[in-house]
């Protein structure tokens, strides 16, 4: 399964998510991805996790639903053995 190829309306229904229909905060994204806050902030820090938008001229941090639950779904594997998607 390639994550980038699935739709958001599909990505919801692999999740079982219901959408918000708008950015989710820093704590709603480590909700969704059941982080604690501090954990998605250390991945932003890293640049391992999901993007993330920044409205200029603020502090503020803002998810993207589809681009959360894209890049829960890029985890994706069938095998133990199987390397993370880079």
């Amino acid at each position: 399964m390639n994550a980038d190829s699935l739709s958001f309306p599909q990505l919801c229904e692999l999740f079982n998510y219901t959408p918000k229909g708008r950015p989710l905060s820093n704590k709603e994204a480590a909700e969704l991805l059941h982080f604690q806050p501090n954990t998605l902030e250390i991945k932003r820090l890293n640049g391992t996790g999901p993007r993330y938008f920044q409205p200029p001229g603020t502090r503020r941090v803002l998810y993207s639903e589809k681009d959360v639950l894209a890049w829960l779904a890029s985890g994706a594997r069938t095998s133990t053995s199987q390397l993370a998607a880079v």
